[in-house]
């Protein structure tokens, strides 16, 4: 400590302890007092280490890390750099494709892997996409195939476009549909197919957890 007292006194006052006490507002016979081990330091004077100069407490007393409390930050924040740098170079190029099957029919599904993505596609679609998901059944056919890949943003009701497909997140089920308001009953939308085929649905609002909207597919040949 008085080995690491010195060099204080010597950056920043020259050497000359007088100055220095002056500094850190003591007395230059309490400065000769810690120089000869003969009194240790007390905290008003680490406050003022730290406070007048900037100094770490923990390396005037130990030794350990930057003498300078901003060259403390300066390193923590280089560190966080690097590591935002490693995550960046590290994460794959493009969008997760989520292996949670969005069905073209109106039955639950249990396939539900929401959490990690089985992998990234890459492609210009991605540019108006938050995500990629499987789509399964056939009542969407033929503006989407089993087992196509479709390109999902998230929206809002208050974006609803009569004519365009959404895959719906409800309580109990993921759906891919057209989506129409019920002129009659504000609360309830009708859930349409684009395959003859299948029928209508309606289903309360209320029971929405997410909407996206299909802004593009890949065909699963």
């Amino acid at each position: 400590m008085i080995a690491r007292l010195q060099l204080l006194i010597d950056r920043f006052a020259k050497g000359k302890n007088t100055q220095f006490a002056h500094i850190v507002e003591t007395s230059e016979a309490r400065i000769r007092s810690y120089l000869t081990g003969a009194v240790m330091p007390k905290y008003d004077f680490l406050k003022a280490l730290r406070e007048r100069l900037g100094v770490s407490v923990d390396w005037f007393i130990s030794g350990d890390g930057p003498m300078l409390v901003s060259e403390i930050e300066e390193a923590r924040q280089a560190e966080e750099e690097r590591k935002a740098a490693k995550a960046e170079k590290s994460r794959p190029e493009g969008l997760p494709v989520y292996e949670c099957d969005f069905t073209c029919g109106f039955w639950e599904t249990e396939n539900d892997q929401t959490l990690q993505p089985s992998y990234y596609i890459d492609t210009p679609l991605n540019r108006s996409a938050d995500l990629w998901c499987s789509v399964q059944g056939k009542s969407m056919v033929p503006d989407i195939e089993p087992g196509d890949k479709v390109a999902l943003r998230a929206c809002t009701l208050d974006n609803l476009e009569p004519g365009h497909i959404y895959a719906v997140v409800l309580d109990d089920l993921r759906t891919v549909k057209k989506l129409r308001r019920v002129p009659d009953d504000p609360t309830m939308l009708e859930f349409v197919a684009s395959n003859p085929e299948f029928g209508v649905e309606r289903y309360p609002i209320s029971r929405i957890l997410q909407l996206y909207r299909v802004v593009g597919k890949l065909h699963s040949f």
